[in-house]
């Protein structure tokens, strides 16, 4: 068992130590409420991450397919690495923090970034809000809007999208090199985008029961699939290097704001 978490601020100021309400899922199947507070604390539950995701996506183009390729270590270091197609190819963009900045970098336009690390406004993460009105502020972040940071800190997932819909249990499977997942299928959760609106659409999810982790999500229109993420690795407590978090660019690498 781990010591408890260091906490942050939305200022990104460290505070206090953060322990985890439910350190274990309870051995008997837990109330849905209670699987998404263990799986908001998935972050807590581990010091350092290694995850590699396989996104594959039906498109009008046909399938396309992103890996992401992460790195995490608390507290507030972070990379993610995505790669489109083939890795041959050249197609990727890097993304780094370590709590503080933003380093980012695209491989094809030979572009580069460095920004201050945004924070969110004080306040929301308020003990007096009820609970399914706090924002959680992740120890360590990860990019906004992509799988990675849905996998990794899954509780906006949770209360956004399958808060919204009508879930059940499905049973378990071992995912991610053998991990003990279990696994949800939620009907037609409430989706910003007009052509998923449909009363057909449904999610597959896997969560991990050891962290409380996404290893899985499938996304379902009737009996096809239109969107297959998924952990192919995940390993834990790890010694990861400083030089793991640092972004090696070539001469005619322009850093733009």
């Amino acid at each position: 068992m781990h010591d408890p978490a260091p906490d942050t601020t939305a200022s990104g100021a460290l505070t206090r130590y953060r322990a985890r309400e439910l350190p274990t899922l309870p051995e008997s199947a837990p109330a849905l409420n209670e699987l998404f507070s263990f799986m908001a604390e998935a972050e807590l539950r581990f010091d350092s991450l290694r995850m590699r995701i396989v996104d594959r996506m039906i498109t009008a183009h046909g399938e396309e397919t992103v890996s992401h390729d992460i790195w995490l270590r608390h507290t507030g270091f972070a990379k993610v690495v995505f790669r489109r197609g083939a890795s041959s190819d050249g197609d990727y963009d890097v993304w780094v923090t370590d709590g503080q900045t933003v380093s980012t970098f695209n491989a094809l336009g030979r572009t580069a970034t460095k920004r201050r690390a945004p924070h969110a406004p004080l306040g929301l993460d308020h003990a007096d809000l009820p609970r399914h009105s706090r924002i959680y502020f992740p120890q360590t972040a990860l990019p906004n809007e992509t799988v990675a940071d849905t996998f990794v800190h899954p509780n906006g997932l949770c209360r956004n999208v399958l808060t919204t819909g009508t879930i059940y249990r499905t049973g378990t499977a071992a995912l991610a090199g053998g991990r003990e997942t279990m696994l949800l299928r939620c009907d037609h959760p409430r989706s910003s985008q007009l052509l998923l609106d449909r009363p057909d659409h449904w999610l597959e999810v896997g969560v991990d029961t050891q962290t409380g982790m996404l290893v899985l999500l499938a996304e379902h229109v009737g009996d096809r699939i239109t969107r297959h993420a998924e952990a192919t690795s995940v390993r834990l407590d790890e010694t990861i290097p400083d030089s793991a978090f640092t972004i090696h660019t070539s001469s005619d690498t322009r850093t733009i704001y």
